[in-house]
């Protein structure tokens, strides 16, 4: 599977509410057999909103006091899903949690 084919696509949670869509994709690279790094997708983020994230809600990343609180503002319902939590078999990204135990992107 592409990255293209993942970013926009709707999502839902367990109880069937709606997440919006996919908005990101987290990867982490890690060494391959030959030493060399590979991209391993860790998880992504769904949420409703369309403007996009920058890094600027990660608190390890700097910028603009009013930029980082507009996008962590309007990315407050945006949620992040383990890989191992999401179900790709059907047209939706179904995540096998309800939108209560997925993680917040932004913590204190």
């Amino acid at each position: 599977m592409r990255a293209g084919d993942l970013i926009g696509r709707p999502a839902r949670d367990a109880t069937g509410r709606d997440l919006g869509a996919v908005r990101g994709i987290r990867a982490e690279a890690t060494p391959d057999s030959n030493g060399l790094p590979e991209l391993v997708v860790r998880g992504v983020v769904v949420g409703r909103s369309r403007v996009r994230l920058f890094g600027l809600q990660r608190h390890d990343q700097r910028g603009p006091a009013p930029l980082v609180a507009l996008i962590r503002w309007l990315h407050r319902h945006s949620r992040y899903v383990d890989w191992e939590d999401i179900d790709l078999s059907g047209p939706e990204v179904r995540v096998r949690r309800p939108y209560a135990e997925l993680a917040p992107l932004s913590r204190p």
